[in-house]
Parts: C-alpha cells; sequence; structure tokens
C-alpha cells in the first residue's frame, strides 16, 4: 500500500479506562504499538480513558445506561446515536474492529457489513464459563445456557478474524460451531522490563509477610468468578499443614472483605499498579491462580515474567500458557486436595520452585508483544487490501 494511503480503524471497545481488566491492558499494548504512518483509529466507548491520559487518536463516548449488575462498568446502548454514526460516516473506516459480543459489539457488526468493511475481534470473555458458573446459583435459567452458542455465532461467524488468546479457548469455540477458518490464535505479551526478578525486594516482603515465610500470591478482581471460595479452602488447609506459608491477596472488589473475615493471617495489599505491582509478583515466591473463567490470564503471564512458578486450574486460558511440571501445576477445577499437593510440593522443596521458576521466565522471555501487535496490524492490512481488490473488480 501507499504511505500515503493510512488504514482506518474503527474499534469498538466496552472499556476503555486505563488499568481496569485485562481488556484495556491489552488494548493499551495495541495503542502504544499502532505504526502510526499506516493507521488511524478511532475509539468508540461508553467508558473512556480518565482526563489525564492523552490517546494519539480521538474517543467517542456513545450512549450508555448503568446496571447493578455490571458494577463500575456502563452498559452501551449505542442506538439512535446521530452523533455516533455521523462521526463513523465522517471517518469512513476501513476496518471494524469489536472487542465484546453485546450490544457495542453488534452495533460494529451491523455497521461494517452494511459498509461492506472486514470486521474482526479480539476475544476477552469465556462467556460459556460465565454461565456454567452463574447458572449453577440460579437453576430456573439454566435453559439460557442454550442460548449461548448461537449467539456467539451471530457475532464471530461474521467476523473475516477472530483472535483468540488460546488453543483450549479456540477448541471450545470450534465446538460450539465457530468457523475454524476464521480463528487464529494470538496470545497476550509481556513487558519483560515492568515484570521481571529484578524488582524482588526482601526488606518490603519480610515488612509485610513476615521474615523467612513463603509467599502463596494471588492478583485479580475480587469477585465470585475468580474463585473465591477455593482460594479460601487452599489457605484454610495450608495454615495447618504449613504454617510457614503466607498468602498475598492484591486486588480489590465486593468480595474484599468476605475474604479478610475467613482469612485473616493473608495480607491484603489492594489493588497495585506500576512499580508496585512489579514488585509484590517478584517479591513473593508462588502464585495460584484456581479461576476457570479467563480467556487467557494475563496475570498468569505477568508471574510467570517475575520468577513464579504458577499453579492454576486447568481449564480456559492458564491451561495454555502453564507447561506442567515445567512452569508449574495444572489442577482440576476446584479440587482443594490436587492444589494443597501442588502448592505443597513448591512450598517444601525451594529448588524445584527455584527450577520453574526459571522456566517460567524463558517462557515469559518468548511472549513479544511487538510480536502480537505486527501480526495484528498485519491482519488488518491484508484484510483492508483483499476488500478494495475484490471492490475495485465489481
Amino acid at each position: 500500500m501507499k504511505k500515503t494511503s493510512k488504514i482506518r480503524v474503527a474499534l469498538f471497545t466496552d472499556v476503555l479506562k486505563e488499568n481496569l481488566d485485562g481488556v484495556t491492558y491489552t488494548l493499551y499494548n495495541l495503542i502504544e504499538r499502532v505504526p502510526l504512518e499506516k493507521f488511524e483509529f478511532l475509539f468508540i466507548t461508553p467508558y473512556p480513558p480518565s482526563e489525564n491520559v492523552k490517546l494519539p487518536f480521538p474517543v467517542i463516548v456513545c450512549r450508555y445506561v448503568k446496571m447493578p449488575l455490571y458494577g463500575e462498568y456502563p452498559l452501551a446502548f449505542p442506538y439512535f446515536d446521530k452523533k455516533l454514526q455521523k462521526a463513523l460516516d465522517d471517518f469512513k473506516p476501513d476496518i471494524v474492529h469489536f472487542t465484546t459480543p453485546s450490544f457495542l459489539g453488534r452495533y460494529a457488526r451491523t455497521y461494517a457489513i452494511a459498509k461492506g468493511i472486514p470486521l474482526v475481534t479480539t476475544y476477552h470473555t469465556h462467556f460459556p464459563n460465565y454461565v456454567d458458573y452463574y447458572f449453577k446459583f440460579l437453576p430456573f435459567l439454566r435453559f439460557l445456557k442454550l442460548a449461548v452458542p448461537p449467539i456467539l455465532r451471530y457475532y464471530y461467524n461474521r467476523c473475516d478474524r477472530v483472535f483468540v488468546p488460546t488453543r483450549p479457548v479456540l477448541e471450545d469455540l470450534a465446538s460450539m460451531g465457530i468457523d475454524r477458518d476464521r480463528m487464529t490464535i494470538w496470545a497476550r505479551g509481556i513487558d519483560m522490563k515492568r515484570h521481571n526478578p529484578r524488582h524482588r525486594d526482601d526488606s518490603f516482603i519480610d515488612a509485610l509477610a513476615g521474615r523467612g515465610t513463603v509467599r502463596i500470591l494471588f492478583v485479580s478482581r475480587l469477585f465470585w468468578i475468580k474463585e473465591i471460595t477455593t482460594i479460601i479452602k487452599i489457605y484454610r488447609i495450608l495454615e495447618k499443614t504449613h504454617p510457614i506459608v503466607t498468602m498475598v491477596i492484591t486486588g480489590e472488589g465486593p468480595q474484599r472483605r468476605y475474604m479478610e473475615k475467613r482469612m485473616p493471617k493473608a495480607v491484603f495489599t489492594g489493588k497495585l499498579i506500576n512499580s508496585d505491582l512489579s514488585k509484590i509478583y517478584a517479591s513473593c515466591d508462588i502464585f495460584l491462580f484456581p479461576s476457570i473463567t479467563e480467556t487467557f490470564g494475563n496475570v498468569v503471564l505477568e508471574a510467570m515474567a517475575s520468577g513464579l512458578p504458577v499453579v492454576a486450574a486447568a481449564k480456559g486460558g492458564p491451561a495454555g500458557i502453564v507447561r506442567e511440571g515445567e512452569t508449574g501445576f495444572l489442577v482440576e477445577p476446584k479440587k482443594i486436595g490436587e492444589f494443597d499437593k501442588k502448592l505443597a510440593i513448591l512450598v517444601d522443596d525451594p529448588a524445584t520452585r527455584k527450577k520453574m521458576g526459571k522456566n517460567a521466565i524463558a517462557y515469559a522471555r518468548s511472549q513479544k508483544w511487538e510480536n502480537l501487535c505486527r501480526e495484528m496490524y498485519g491482519t488488518y492490512e491484508q484484510l483492508v487490501l483483499k476488500n478494495r481488490k475484490a471492490r475495485n473488480a465489481q
């Protein structure tokens, strides 16, 4: 393509607030590496960045409503929004990218089809696992689970490319009827300058978790769906069998008080970002992640980059990251005894812990954002060029 012909990308995302979750973590890494000589972006979101965050591209805040079940997340409702329609028509996108199969994602899908331009998506939330989790508390709504596969097919089988983070998630989607030839594995990268063992601070962690202890770290938003009850049960067993262990819980959320009450000897740091987050990772010894709803698990890769062996649930994204017996252990979800058994191996054997930590660092080093972003933007170019050729041939 000519250097003067920039590709215009309309990116629809239900959240663009910085440092909020895995979606924004991914988006900000993409934004940081946009080849400015080749691309222009227009972002559409109900949840924009803070005023002090300056992006190199315009952001359109679409209509939204506040929903109690969504917490701080607004629910985009972009319909009948003349300002949004005008902004898109003025921008004249060459390609549309959406992040969630929501009202906003549906609007993006409809717009791309109407304009005859390529449509791509990054898969961030593994909805089948969310449905399994919540419907056990609402058995009278289990029939709604049958609606999930056709909804996902409606969105993803009209996309030119679906970027899926791990092989296990791709196989789950394929089993629900998502076309394999539309999907490609697109993992997540890691900034090894931000996350590495050099950020370890022994004085800091000794003051926080006690000298001579083995620190098991969990990093996440503190919601039920992150397997809070599993963590509490693991804590109670380790408290009896391995009093040398201190559990460190980093994150914030509505279940924090519930956890604090039931884990009185654990350390709760609240939400940490930037250098503080880097330090807590590198200063702990083992990473625990029993969540079963992740499409990838950015925190798992951050922990590995920091030199921590990982004990995670063998479901969803982490199952595609952790190498069993090499960088950590994978455990059948919710099997408390198995989690404690694997954690005990690492607590009792510093040599194994160290070896797996080194292997984890080696794996993390291979996951480079530069390569992933080059692949994403290269796909944009290929799809737009193909679409332009098809139009010119008509």
